[in-house]
């Protein structure tokens, strides 16, 4: 999913000008994608001189679970790792 970072955006118009699908409109000064139009092509991210559009990945709540519970293991490891090397005396 494409998105506009609002606080990147000056409302140039090249997105506009260069989507095929006419997904893409300036309101107030920035541009908005219509998602229901947009089929993905990122011709709009291409051109972008201010790098304000960027690609969206959504995450399940499920999926997220499972990174948090991954990232929750290897610091755990590090911290055990760590914590020897505090006790373990050097040679």
């Amino acid at each position: 999913m494409l998105t506009v970072r609002r606080d990147l955006c000056f409302g140039c118009g090249l997105c506009v000008e260069n989507c095929p699908q006419q997904a893409i409109s300036i309101v107030s000064s920035v541009a908005q994608i219509d998602r229901d139009r947009c089929n993905q092509c990122y011709h709009c991210l291409d051109v972008c001189p201010q790098g304000a559009i960027k690609e969206v990945a959504p995450v399940s709540v499920y999926e997220l679970r499972d990174i948090v519970a991954g990232l929750k293991h290897k610091s755990q490891d590090l911290i055990t790792r760590i914590d020897r090397l505090k006790v373990e005396p050097r040679n």
